[in-house]
């Protein structure tokens, strides 16, 4: 209850101040595009007369660059300190096809700590020309907003030079930045991610809808940051990154073909609150080495070191409140090396429809969990009786979820993890027990009910070094034999 309260009072404060801010941008100057040259006939190129328009309302202390309706072609576009760009409804900001036509983002400091994968496909990196090309690029500014009731379209820009020899600029690039809101816009056809950003603090996102691309919001190094009440129908991840202080996911809906929200560094003061997780995805997963794929792999994957080195730890993470149907995984949270975990609480959680993996919380490389507790759970899988899975040997995970020998609850290299009011079942069959310990301190199972498809009770758990203690178990454990050492 405590966390509870500490997250809702930073979510009403954090809001209200860069609404206010973006509020005070809007109630001065107004600039018109067209005044400095644009057309909106979907042909004219118009990189110089936005960003002309943007440049003197800088320079005359900062207001509201308006791009009104119709359908303005652009190659970047600079922000500035204390600018609101806003589009009205029927307003289309779209980026050019000539992929020549974009920048490239250039650090002002070090940002190699953000840098994915080290010289493998991933190593997309800061430093990248290609990989940190943009439409929109704000670098060291304050006080900004990008809001209103139109539409930025990526327009799916080819760029063989990107990564994968296929992706082209980001939609938008913020950087080094504070004090930053993005409101009512939508955002479609992202060449790459449609928001990336590096080593941001103080940002609202609010009611913005993503459509395909590759993912939707990815921030590496953000603190205080909110995302709420958007909707997202991406090809890629939903939500992505890490290096996360004070990160609150709330209310959101999410539609992906890869993952829900996917952490690949460390983060502390995390909570994912009443979203929706639901696939198949609407839009398919693009990739030059495979056919286009539809299904959603985890509602929630967090993974520091997946693509690479990334010591820190994770902790504080609050989940409650979700609901998960139809996708492989629902939640999967890994260390890696130079990672510990810690303080993290999962409580009413349904999943539906899971066809692949069970819930896992796993160190590798990397140091134990400290406290977990998952409380008010109910998981529903779909089962798979492929008798090959009874000696499937588990190992470190790659940067997705995957098959474990066990169905149910999967836990390795835990101190102490408490289970309370969890209610698990499948339809069909399934070879696998139910749970798989291995080196887990102590257990709590406090009121743990499993039924099959037929209502069976065969309960069967694993156990590698680990003290299971049970407060409260439905089914006659010791009758089924349901320890294996």
């Amino acid at each position: 209850m405590k966390r509870s309260m500490m997250q809702t009072v930073f979510l009403l404060v954090f809001l209200l101040y860069p609404l206010c801010a973006g509020a005070s941008v809007i109630q001065e100057k107004v600039y018109d595009i067209c005044k400095y040259g644009a057309k909106g006939d979907g042909k004219t190129l118009n990189t110089n007369a936005i960003n002309s328009a943007i440049e003197y309302c800088a320079e005359n202390g900062g207001g509201t660059v308006l791009i009104p309706k119709g359908t303005f072609l652009s190659g970047t576009i600079y922000l500035k300190d204390n600018i609101s760009l806003v589009l009205r409804k029927g307003a289309v900001l779209k980026g050019t096809a000539d992929v020549s036509q974009y920048k490239s983002y250039t650090p002002l400091g070090n940002l190699s700590m953000f840098d994915s994968g080290g010289d493998g496909e991933n190593a997309n990196s800061a430093i990248d020309p290609h990989w940190n090309r943009a439409l929109i690029l704000g670098v060291g500014v304050s006080n900004i907003s990008i809001e209103g009731e139109g539409i930025i379209d990526g327009n799916h820009v080819f760029d063989s030079e990107g990564e994968e020899n296929m992706r082209g600029p980001h939609t938008i690039i913020i950087a080094e930045s504070r004090n930053i809101l993005m409101r009512g816009i939508t955002l479609n056809c992202a060449s790459n991610y449609a928001f990336m950003a590096y080593k941001i603090e103080d940002m609202v996102f609010h009611d913005l809808e993503f459509n395909e691309g590759w993912d939707g919001i990815h921030i590496r190094g953000g603190k205080n940051i909110t995302i709420r009440n958007c909707r997202f129908f991406t090809g890629d991840d939903a939500i992505a990154g890490g290096y996360w202080e004070n990160m609150v996911i709330s209310d959101c809906h999410i539609n992906s073909s890869c993952n829900g929200v996917r952490m690949i560094m460390p983060a502390t003061g995390l909570t994912i609150s009443n979203c929706t997780f639901a696939g198949p995805g609407k839009y398919p997963h693009r990739t030059s080495k495979e056919k286009k794929r539809n299904n959603m792999l985890s509602a929630i994957i967090l993974q520091p070191g997946g693509w690479g080195k990334a010591p820190g730890k994770i902790r504080d993470i609050y989940i409650h409140d979700v609901s998960i149907d139809n996708m492989n995984n629902p939640l999967m949270i890994v260390l890696n090396e130079g990672n510990t975990g810690d303080n993290i609480l999962v409580e009413r959680m349904k999943a539906t429809r899971i066809s692949q993996a069970a819930v896992s919380i796993e160190s590798w490389k990397g140091g134990t969990f400290g406290n977990v507790t998952f409380r008010d759970i109910s998981i529903s899988y779909e089962g798979n009786k492929n008798p090959e899975l009874k000696n499937l040997q588990v190992s470190q995970p790659p940067a997705d979820s995957r098959l474990l020998p066990c169905w149910g609850w999967y836990a390795r290299n835990v101190q102490n993890m408490v289970l309370e009011n969890v209610e698990l079942n499948y339809r069909g069959e399934d070879v696998r027990p139910a749970f798989w310990l291995n080196n887990v301190g102590k257990t709590e199972l406090i009121q743990v009910n499993y039924t099959g498809s037929k209502n069976e009770k065969k309960w069967n758990i694993k156990t590698q070094g680990a003290f299971v203690e049970i407060f409260s178990l439905i089914g006659e454990l010791e009758q089924l034999g349901c320890f294996q050492e």
